[in-house]
Formats: C-alpha cells, sequence, structure tokens
C-alpha cells in the first residue's frame, strides 16, 4: 500500500469520525429542543388541570342550596318560605 492510500484512508476516517460526531451533537440538540417544548407542555397542563379543579369547585359552591338562596335574597329579594308558608300537595296520579 503506498503512501497517498493510508493518507487518503485517514482522511476518510477522520470525516467519517467528524461527520458522526456532528450527526451525534444534532441529534442532541434536537432532542434538547423537544424535551423543552415537552417540559412547556407538561407545565401548560398542570395550569390547565388546576384552572380545571377550580372550576369545578365553583360549581360545586354554585349548584349548592346555601348559594342559590343567597343570591336569590340578594338579586331577586326573596326570601325563602316559613313553615306556615308551605303546603304539601299530594303526589296522586291523575
Amino acid at each position: 500500500m503506498s503512501r497517498g492510500s493510508r493518507v487518503r484512508r485517514a482522511v476518510f476516517a477522520l470525516a467519517v469520525v467528524l461527520g458522526s460526531l456532528a450527526a451525534v451533537a444534532w441529534r442532541q440538540s434536537a432532542t434538547r429542543e423537544t424535551m423543552e417544548e415537552l417540559d412547556q407542555a407538561e407545565r401548560e397542563l398542570a395550569i390547565v388541570l388546576d384552572e380545571r379543579e377550580e372550576v369545578a369547585r365553583d360549581l360545586v359552591d354554585v349548584e349548592s342550596w346555601g348559594w342559590i338562596l343567597e343570591q336569590a335574597v340578594r338579586r331577586l329579594d326573596l326570601r325563602p318560605a316559613t313553615q306556615g308558608e308551605v303546603i304539601i300537595t299530594s303526589g296522586g296520579s291523575r
């Protein structure tokens, strides 16, 4: 094997190694970017889930009898019926 042939092989091997290193660096960079996007999506999901829980708690409050009564008094100037005002009718069939 001639000296020129060995030099070409060495240069080619070095080029292959450098190309491989560049490919690895590119893949790591792409992976890092993807992981950052995943982390951001997970943070946003956690925020949305927290907001969902808060809305669910607010809904329970809004559906409660106490809140409805409070709003009826405040907004409509209504009051709860007294015992003497309540009339119970039979639920018989027609």
